[in-house]
């Protein structure tokens, strides 16, 4: 089974999950429980915390190795849960999702089809029971988790899945402290629209079969005029939506993001070879759009 036909049964099974838990938690929310919600425990890590990074993102001059590497994650960087009806995680990630800066502080991008995919019968809905778990590893959420608000897709991808706007922008708050700002605790990625390619960018993603994500660092190439091609090995089912890295900071992990894993073949049909769509003119107004929505 190829890479995208994984990513596609596990979109799949995402969804009807994601459906279930829409379904219980109207139930729930008709039957007028009054259950108190139990808040994660407080992160062990704050922003500040120097990341240890992966010699790839390291070093000004890091060599563009093609190869992937296993390591403890990045702070803006995380993993997206489903969640119950309760909106607990059902500790299964699937997807891959970063920080981004804005006014509000509390914006995630991602792959839009790891919310919705209308063409195969998972239409794009404004909210989506997720949870955001930046840092995530071994088990370990050192920054807490953070649950999804609202998701905005742009009507083309909304329409029929078109791979050319496979982006997804979510609000959300963190769960048991809801007015905290999420790029007060782990930093933002800056967004990069119109960034000429080629250029040398690491990416992460977090494989669904692993509980510890994978980074690398290598050329971001143009493979159209609104599709970027990534070759680096280990980048399986799972690390779609994890961020294409220009420019980052060794010293605070952070950088320019110029794209996420998605658009053609819904990030890639094998593990070594991946995609993502440009980052032009449409992804910056949906950016507007997630901003006013969070203003």
């Amino acid at each position: 089974m190829t890479r995208s036909q994984v990513r596609v049964t596990s979109r799949l099974i995402g969804a009807v999950l994601i459906g279930v838990c829409c379904v219980l938690a109207m139930q729930w929310a008709k039957a007028g429980s009054s259950g108190a919600r139990s808040s994660p425990p407080p992160p062990t890590v704050r922003s500040g915390t120097v990341p240890v990074l992966p010699a790839a993102f390291a070093a000004p001059d890091a060599p563009l190795s093609g190869r992937s590497t296993v390591f403890d994650g990045l702070p803006s960087v995380g993993a997206l849960f489903a969640t119950d009806a309760d909106g607990h995680s059902t500790h299964h990630h699937s997807c891959t999702a970063t920080a981004v800066a804005s006014p509000v502080g509390s914006i995630v991008v991602t792959a839009a089809h790891c919310l919705s995919d209308p063409a195969n019968g998972v239409p794009a809905t404004p909210t989506a029971p997720v949870l955001f778990v930046p840092g995530y590893h071994d088990g370990v959420e050192p920054y807490g988790e953070w649950a999804a608000d609202q998701v905005l897709v742009d009507p083309h991808w909304a329409a029929d899945s078109d791979p050319d706007y496979d982006v997804a922008f979510v609000l959300v708050h963190r769960v048991g402290e809801p007015a905290e700002r999420l790029a007060d605790v782990v930093g933002a990625q800056k967004l990069g629209f119109g960034r000429a390619r080629p250029v040398a960018v690491g990416s992460v993603g977090y494989p669904i079969d692993t509980e510890k994500p994978v980074s690398c660092h290598n050329t971001l190439t143009a493979r159209s005029a609104t599709q970027s091609e990534f070759d680096c090995t280990g980048f399986q089912a799972g690390s779609s939506g994890g961020p294409m890295l220009a420019d980052v900071d060794p010293a605070t992990g952070l950088g320019t993001l110029v794209g996420v894993i998605g658009g053609y073949q819904q990030g890639g049909d094998t593990p070594d070879v991946s995609y993502a769509c440009a980052f032009g003119s449409a992804v910056q107004a949906l950016y507007a759009q997630a901003v006013a929505a969070a203003s």
